[in-house]
């Protein structure tokens, strides 16, 4: 095989292995091959589903079950298949033997697109792996804090941009419109962000009215690389130009995240705003005097990325839990499901939290994740938990976002009403990065009986958006297990460091 193949079979192991994402590991400088191997690599985790099922439509094939590195085998196979040449790059005794199994690989190819009715490879693939996903519109979204509106009417003429129908403040240009050099945007004028990430921050601060004892400060839980900051810091000193000064808290628990925070923040114009906060959300302590004027929570914690077109990692994850002719009791799907539910109990924790701070009105959790597991089933774990049932004044889903067509989907234990508040994006169809937002406030004594079911667990039949089984060793009776533990050990940890 081509040094082109072993390296690229290098990387697709490491990815598998979460070592780093595709682009870092890609451009190291100990890779030769660097664009070649990371667009390698790529297409191979996008033809992956295919692969799988065309090798066990060619049993007689025995190198597949003999090769270890099924990495270089996936890689070289994509080439022979759909590779720019359709041949195997190199030499030697895995090349001669795949060869051998060309014609029979081609002839089970054909089958698997008559039977599926379809003329190209790439239909057979699964929706969320086909090119068409990646071409999206370019989004720029307005600064209204450092551009003149002679200057948005200027850019608009010159690149025909169409404002945005549902976001405020928000452009729309041709797909690939290249802006990362356009002076506006260097500028801080302009931002490039996708539609759906400006969703939290026009839900919580653009659509919805603030009364007058909801005005307060902001906390933005899970902050950097402060896009979703910046927007929220916009739109609320849109709203309070006469009134006293706003705050927008922004955490986060790395110091080169946070740094890179700072940085967005000051060419954007909000670092007046913007208070950085290095600290994890979830050791806050919500009854702190300096958290007392806040008000309202944008949460947007750290998930799977299923729903971002333009990053790959996540195919891995998908194939993994959706690959027809794959062992579903296997490691690799066993740790998919891990890593999942280790997110998912990360997330429940993080709403909890926002949901803890006595003075806080109003929370919007927003994921770029696709799977029920870390949106609907959070949202359902969340309002169902003790904490918010006996809470004086529980939070409950309210609409939001009511011009946008593509509502959550409903779940055992989540009434038709509550799923029709929540709001998903579609990465094909809707023009925009996969997304989820689901808008709480927090309701009188009285609204408990508006409450959801208590929760029941989905079943692989209900759960379709990801189709995975819990761990074996994972009690399903409460969702935010993980939570609770690493809750213990933080409590155990600051009981020791006090004792010192």
């Amino acid at each position: 095989m081509s040094e082109l193949y072993k390296e690229a079979a290098e990387l697709l192991n490491k990815l598998e292995k979460r070592q780093g994402g595709l682009k870092s590991l890609a451009y190291a400088d100990n890779v030769v091959h660097k664009r070649s191997s990371f667009a390698l690599v790529c297409e191979t985790l996008r033809y992956k589903p295919l692969l799988v099922q065309l090798l066990d439509a060619v049993p007689q094939f025995k190198l597949a079950k003999k090769m270890k590195d099924k990495a270089l085998l996936y890689i070289s196979l994509y080439d022979l298949l759909f590779g720019k040449h359709k041949k195997i790059q190199g030499g030697g005794h895995a090349k001669k033997e795949m060869m051998k199994f060309a014609n029979a690989f081609r002839e089970a190819l054909v089958r698997l697109k008559i039977k599926a009715k379809v003329a190209s490879n790439e239909h057979l693939l699964p929706p969320e792996n086909r090119r068409m996903s990646l071409q999206l519109p370019r989004y720029v979204r307005i600064n209204t804090l450092l551009i003149s509106e002679n200057e948005v009417e200027a850019f608009v003429r010159e690149f025909d941009a169409q404002r945005d129908p549902h976001v405020r403040d928000l452009l729309m240009l041709k797909p690939g419109t290249e802006l990362h050099k356009h002076p506006l945007v260097v500028s801080g004028k302009l931002i490039l962000q996708d539609k759906a990430s400006c969703f939290p921050a026009f839900i919580l601060h653009g659509e919805h009215e603030d009364s007058a004892d909801n005005l307060g400060d902001v906390i933005d839980a899970c902050a950097a690389p402060g896009n979703k900051t910046s927007h929220a810091a916009m739109l609320l000193k849109q709203k309070r130009i006469d009134e006293a000064k706003c705050n927008v808290f922004a955490f986060d628990r790395s110091a080169k995240r946070l740094d890179l925070l700072k940085r967005r923040m000051k060419l954007a114009g909000a670092d007046g705003i913007v208070t950085p906060v290095l600290q994890s959300f979830l050791d806050v302590d919500v009854t702190d005097e300096k958290y007392a004027s806040v008000r309202s929570i944008q949460l947007d914690p750290s998930c799977s990325g299923s729903g971002m077109t333009n990053r790959l990692d996540h195919l891995l994850d998908i194939a993994s839990g959706r690959v027809q002719g794959e062992d579903q009791e296997n490691e690799e799907y066993e740790d998919v499901a891990s890593r999942l539910q280790s997110l998912a109990d990360f997330q429940l924790e993080a709403l909890l939290k926002a949901f803890s701070f006595p003075q806080v009105q109003r929370v919007a959790y927003s994921t770029c994740s696709v799977f029920h597991k870390e949106n609907e089933e959070v949202v359902l774990a969340a309002l169902t938990s003790e904490q918010n049932r006996t809470a004086e004044r529980p939070f409950a889903l309210r609409p939001c976002l009511a011009g946008w067509p593509r509502r959550g989907e409903q779940i055992s234990g989540l009434t038709e009403e509550q799923a029709k508040c929540m709001v998903r994006a579609n990465g094909l169809e809707d023009g925009t990065n996969g997304f989820f937002v689901a808008y709480f406030e927090r309701t009188d004594a009285a609204e408990r009986t508006v409450q959801p079911s208590p929760l029941k667990v989905a079943t692989p039949e209900n759960d379709q958006a990801n189709n995975l089984k819990r761990p074996r060793d994972e009690d399903t009776s409460q969702p935010n297990g993980a939570a609770k533990r690493r809750n213990k050990k933080r409590k155990a940890k600051r009981k020791a460091n006090s004792a010192n």
